[in-house]
């Protein structure tokens, strides 16, 4: 059978191998002493082509399979097949230049078996069967032979090849025809297995931390809650890539519809009601994905690879005395001599408690216990770590209005309201938005007050106590973030991009913008060799994205630019344009390091949560192998419902470029993630080759149950048009894809 448009096996690898290769220009000139200085670089190259080559034998494999099925199944009917390829082998002519249309092929016994040059798929030959409408009647012909005892002249005379495929029976030709679909749910099913039999890792749909004023956070739902319910969807063992996939699908399909969500808190199971929000979405993306607010969990174990970011490592000029003496592996199991709690969630402690111990001290030096392996055995450590300077454009902005109010808080009880303005602080004008949350932190354990002002212009004031543990959410990394929230009050208030300040020590000082005007739209300028291999190192290849002119609007506010600002070079030039008397002007600031102001994030990289879905028999991993193969072909249902209906934008879909990215990296991961990830493609291979389209299995599946009904084939010419037809469509869409391909991969490697 002919497979064309999913079965990209070797694409995927011959695009990942053109990455790589751009990737190799773009680093020739300093390859020679990186060589000399570095022999990692090998290592790099020698994993690289490893995971290239696990990819190119795993998804060749599951287009062997596929065809595997068809071609036994033919056998078994006694159907002669002339040829079993993997990838096509059609001529290939550029100009005078004829290249190779077979890598490889042997004859063994009547079949030609071999791989061919074009990588997009791979067919059986079958006697009497070409999908190619421009050869059908001369194969139809072909098969016909004579009957020497039938009369001359008399219709009978002309006879079928009983071993082609034409002269069998309509239930054999609809086995053959769905032997290859039944062949690849068959090794999915196995693949999972083989999977779970070893172990298959994944994150749980523990919430590590709620964004401030987004639906989770309205809702209350909290840091530790396991989600075990979206939807109709109940598991106790869901992951968070399946939790968060459930929301997105929820919003396509009505992105205003409440979801019902069930989550694992100290054992008991609490319901809540909520509607989601897309006000995250990258527009670069095409999709109006809903969220909930929330992100996956981490354990207190210092991440394997590097100990401390990239941002910290390398953007702050004094870092060697900021960056805490932690090693990979290292597990924090206590601060200033308290230790931290063990969640139920894992054996060891969990990132959010230790950001609730650590945040309200952002400004003070703390003494880390930590677990240290050292030959083998547990020693026990002290590590002191610094808090972190803030980086901010050196301006003040004011504070915007209060955009959520949590139930039943502080807040709420003194009838604050969305739209009040913020006035004073502890009886001080707030001067700044962004320091007005870093004061209140550092008021841990006491007593402040908060004044504001109603839309009719009343004032309120109300007193909290700040909590000794709480969380300062900034939502580091989130489009568009909802605003901050003030430890313990039960509301978020969001920040304006009018300047109410310019720090005195900093540039921005002597670059002509004061209190009053408006910032419009900020660019970052990475000119120097310096800044420039900076960004390389800590954005990889999306610093670029970071150089165009980015207008200050819903996603990208000024929130959102301040976080970024925590993750750039002290230094580095950034260019604003600023409004002041309905004109606008530009300034150059830079990247200014706080002296009185730090942030609660201190740069260390930890583990995330990870849990393990290992079968303990073959039964269970079979049983599992089975719920697998069954919740991707949903996952494939659902997404080509969402499609056909106009809900999933076509630029979402992906072609051999995405499979190739996605592939590598499972395959980067170890042998279990590829399985899973050969397990959904063969899912999407067996839906997919099953629709009713001409030139696919299922449009052959048509035309046998048109044939059975009927009692007669369908006519040959009304199949050849609409063969044509299909054939025709499935190059367009080949094409559409390739071009989505290009655009979503150069978005990805170029920003």
């Amino acid at each position: 059978m002919l497979e064309m448009l999913f079965n990209q096996d070797h694409a995927a690898a011959i695009s990942t191998i053109s990455e790589i290769a751009c990737q190799s220009l773009h680093w020739a000139d300093s390859l020679a002493p990186m060589l000399a200085a570095e022999t990692s670089m090998i290592e790099q190259w020698a994993t690289r082509l490893y995971n290239i080559m696990l990819v190119a034998l795993g998804l060749g494999f599951v287009i062997f399979v596929h065809e595997l099925g068809h071609f036994l199944a033919a056998k078994a009917f006694g159907v002669k097949c002339e040829k079993f390829y993997v990838g096509f082998d059609v001529p290939i002519k550029i100009g005078p230049i004829r290249l190779p249309s077979k890598l490889v092929h042997f004859q063994w016994g009547e079949t030609e078996y071999g791989i061919g040059a074009i990588p997009l798929g791979g067919y059986v030959k079958m006697l009497g069967q070409d999908d190619d409408p421009r050869r059908a009647e001369a194969e139809a012909q072909r098969i016909r032979t004579e009957n020497p005892n039938a009369p001359e002249g008399d219709p009978s005379r002309l006879q079928l090849d009983p071993r082609s495929f034409p002269a069998k029976s309509v239930g054999a030709r609809m086995v053959i025809i769905s032997a290859g679909v039944v062949m690849n749910l068959i090794f999915g099913v196995l693949m999972a297995a083989w999977a779970f039999s070893g172990g298959v890792p994944y994150e749980p749909s523990v919430i590590g931390e709620v964004n401030p004023g987004d639906p989770a956070w309205k809702n209350g739902l909290r840091a530790g809650d396991k989600v075990v319910q979206v939807g109709s969807l109940i598991d106790h063992d869901l992951s968070f890539r399946d939790m968060f996939m459930s929301v997105l699908f929820h919003g396509l399909r009505d992105p205003k519809a409440e979801i019902e969500i069930g989550v694992d808190r100290d054992g008991a199971t609490v319901q809540k009601k909520l509607a989601g929000t897309t006000m995250h979405s990258d527009p670069k993306k095409g999709i109006q994905h809903l969220t909930l607010g929330i992100r996956s969990a981490a354990m207190t174990r210092v991440n394997s690879k590097s100990a401390v970011g990239k941002q910290i490592e390398l953007g702050l000029a004094n870092s060697d005395t900021l960056i805490p003496k932690l090693l990979p592996s290292d597990v924090v199991v206590g601060i200033n001599g308290s230790a931290l709690p063990i969640s139920s969630h894992a054996l060891a402690p969990m990132e959010y408690s230790l950001n609730a111990k650590l945040h309200p001290r952002l400004n003070e030096s703390v003494k880390l216990q930590v677990d240290r392996m050292v030959d083998n055995s547990v020693t026990k450590v002290d590590v002191d770590w610094a808090p972190i300077p803030m980086k901010s454009f050196g301006l003040r902005f004011k504070p915007g209005p209060v955009v959520s109010v949590l139930a039943d808080s502080p807040a709420a009880l003194a009838g604050v309201k969305e739209g009040d303005t913020l006035i004073s602080f502890n009886g001080k004008p707030i001067e700044d938005g962004i320091t007005l949350v870093l004061a209140a932190a550092s008021y841990h354990g006491t007593n402040v007050s908060l004044k504001l002002e109603h839309a009719d212009k009343t004032q309120t004031d109300f007193d909290w106590q700040v909590p000794d543990e709480f969380v300062v959410a900034a939502a580091e990394g989130v489009l568009g973030p909802v605003g901050y929230e003030l430890p313990g009050s039960g509301l978020v208030f969001s920040l304006s991009n009018i300047v109410s300040g310019v720090e005195a020590s900093s540039v921005a000082a002597k670059s002509g913008i004061i209190a009053g005007d408006v910032v419009r739209q900020f660019q970052f300028d990475a000119d120097s060799v310096s800044d420039k291999e900076y960004m390389e190192k800590v954005f990889v290849s999306g610093y670029k994205a970071l150089l165009d002119e980015t207008p200050v609007d819903v996603r990208h506010n000024i929130q959102y630019f301040h976080n970024l600002a925590q993750s750039l070079r002290s230094g580095m030039p950034v260019q604003i344009n600023y409004e002041r008397d309905a004109k606008v002007a530009t300034a150059l600031v830079d990247i200014h390091t706080e002296s009185e102001w730090f942030w609660p994030d201190r740069g260390v990289n930890f583990s995330p949560l990870e849990f393990e879905h290992k079968s303990t028999s073959l039964a269970s991993a079979l049983s599992m192998g089975l719920g697998e193969i069954r919740r991707r072909m949903g996952n494939v249902l659902e997404f080509l419902e969402l499609l056909i209906k106009g809900k999933m934008p076509f630029k979402v879909v992906g072609g051999p470029g995405v499979i190739a990215v996605e592939a590598t990296d499972a395959a980067s991961k170890g042998i279990s993630p590829l399985l899973m990830f050969l397990v959904m493609l063969s899912a999407n291979l067996a839906i997919i080759n099953f629709l009713p389209i001409p030139a696919l299995d299922g449009g052959h599946m048509m035309f046998l149950t048109a044939e059975a009904v009927l009692g007669k084939p369908v006519n040959e010419s009304l199949q050849m048009k609409l063969t044509m037809a299909g054939v025709l469509g499935l190059l367009c869409l080949m094409g559409a894809v390739l071009i989505n391909d290009t655009i979503n991969l150069s978005r990805f490697f170029g920003g």
